[in-house]
């Protein structure tokens, strides 16, 4: 599973403009193992949404929870067509965004999509990856958790009187999921193709569904052994990470500095670093977490004129919780 890297961070771009995905490509397979269709599958059954002769009536996803050990998620979204002809239309899939409690862009909680297929009667067109780029709140890679995964859609024909299932697959990256990760699908059924077909192939024709139609996945739940997600902030406030200009200070002044975990739990130990120059990590202060699972340390003060950057991590410690993660820096300038 690779980890997406700060400056490549996109996800189907080619030149800048949507990326047509071909079959067998790692963001989308028109055949998929019998592993990943014969799963059980759980999941709110949402009420029925009906287009023309349409039916979208409901979605699915597997498994029920995810943790540090879940490597993707499997979306379902069921269909039935009329009784009397075919229809033809694209679904597009829209991808969670991560950091929901957070306010640096950390990309999306899941990526791809690795497989499509139907499971029952159909046929898949072309998939097509928007493009995703997303500014990371820091170059350093132990800081970024997201993936730049833009929304995807596939071409759908379905023979009258069918009830077949669109199942999509997910991988959701080596780092553990936060307890506060969205792990919900939108899917739209959409108005136009997203393919481009030559005379006499079946999606050469024009699409049956005249509306949209949009249905959300409620998505698993995180339980078991999850990653730490740190919420650093300051006084004065700094900049959250790398798209903007640091916070301009004096080499006099003092910085407060405060944060809190999720989950929110005390006893935690949290270290404190901070990066100046060449952004070597040095060490400022370790703190237990309190109640709510707070934690503040003894204000900072800057050191020789440049920018800093203010860290916190979650070593590895008793208690489950996965040691993987960092805050997004608060940066400032020393002028």
């Amino acid at each position: 599973m690779r980890e997406r890297l700060p400056g490549a961070m996109r996800a189907g771009l080619q030149n800048g403009r949507p990326k047509r995905v071909p079959p067998g490509s790692r963001y989308a397979r028109r055949r998929v193992s019998s592993a990943i269709l014969a799963v059980c599958v759980v999941g709110a059954v949402l009420a029925p949404t009906t287009n023309a002769n349409l039916t979208v009536n409901g979605t699915l996803f597997s498994p029920k929870t995810v943790n540090a050990s879940t490597r993707y998620i499997l979306y379902y979204l069921q269909m039935h067509s009329s009784t009397t002809s075919e229809e033809l239309f694209s679904v597009r899939m829209t991808p969670p965004p991560i950091a929901t409690m957070g306010s640096s862009d950390q990309g999306k909680s899941i990526d791809g999509p690795t497989d499509i297929a139907l499971q029952g009667p159909g046929t898949i067109g072309d998939i097509v990856q928007s493009p995703s780029v997303i500014t990371p709140c820091s170059t350093r890679q132990s800081a970024f958790h997201g993936y730049a995964t833009g929304t995807a859609s596939v071409d759908v024909l379905l023979p009258p009187d069918s009830a077949t299932t669109l199942a999509v697959r997910y991988d959701t990256g080596r780092r553990a999921p936060w307890v506060d990760s969205d792990f919900r699908l939108t899917f739209t059924v959409q108005t136009q193709l997203v393919g481009t077909y030559p005379s006499g192939s079946p999606f050469a024709a024009t699409p049956t569904v005249t509306t949209p139609m949009t249905i959300t996945t409620t998505g698993p739940t995180v339980g078991g052994r999850t990653g730490v997600h740190i919420l650093l902030s300051t006084n004065p406030r700094g900049t959250a990470g790398t798209p903007s200009a640091p916070q301009e200070i004096s080499r006099s002044q003092r910085v407060a500095i405060s944060g809190r975990i999720l989950p929110a739990v005390a006893g935690r130990l949290i270290v404190l670093q901070w990066a100046h120059g060449d952004g070597t990590l040095h060490p400022l202060e370790e703190v237990r977490t309190g109640a709510g699972g707070r934690f503040s340390v003894t204000p900072w003060s800057p050191g020789p004129p440049g920018t800093y950057d203010l860290w916190a991590s979650y070593p590895q410690q008793p208690g489950g919780l996965a040691a993987d993660t960092t805050s997004c820096p608060v940066r400032f300038t020393v002028g």
